[in-house]
């Protein structure tokens, strides 16, 4: 069922997506203007999002990918991560979904915040925001460019 989003969750990709907005660039500006009008359906949990764009084409046609950037919460001292998936299609990429995941497969009991609580992961590095990694542990390689 097609729903918008809810303004917690709105907040929460708009505060992913900013973070996100050095490795992407304008892509994400035209991300977020488009929030306010899009709409969602529910898969797996309400926790998973995908985004309803009208017909599409199968999504086997287009490579996806995370976004670089990943937000880490804590609910109930267990680690959550806070993540989105876009598709490279010949339109350009398209935001394909938005994940809300705790960690050890419970379902939440506090929706994370948008702000500084949030630790800011990429590829598998602690890069900005609060310092989570007492309960999600980053890891200490290097960062690496990887294609896009």
């Amino acid at each position: 069922m097609q729903r918008p989003l809810f303004s917690h969750e709105l907040e929460l990709l708009e505060f992913l997506l900013f973070v996100n907005e050095p490795v992407y660039g304008d892509v994400i500006s035209q991300w977020i203007a488009g929030l306010d009008t899009s709409s969602v359906s529910e898969y797996f949990s309400p926790y998973s999002l995908t985004f309803d764009e009208g017909p599409k084409m199968p999504r086997m046609r287009f490579e996806s990918f995370t976004l670089q950037r990943e937000l880490i919460a804590i609910d109930e001292g267990v680690a959550v991560l806070v993540y989105a998936l876009a598709s490279k299609t010949p339109a350009g990429n398209m935001l394909d979904s938005f994940s809300v995941d705790r960690l050890d497969g419970e379902p939440l009991q506090s929706y994370p915040k948008a702000g500084s609580s949030l630790m800011i992961m990429e590829r598998g590095r602690r890069i900005g925001g609060a310092d989570l990694r007492a309960v999600y542990h980053a890891s200490d390689a290097p960062l690496f460019p990887v294609g896009d």
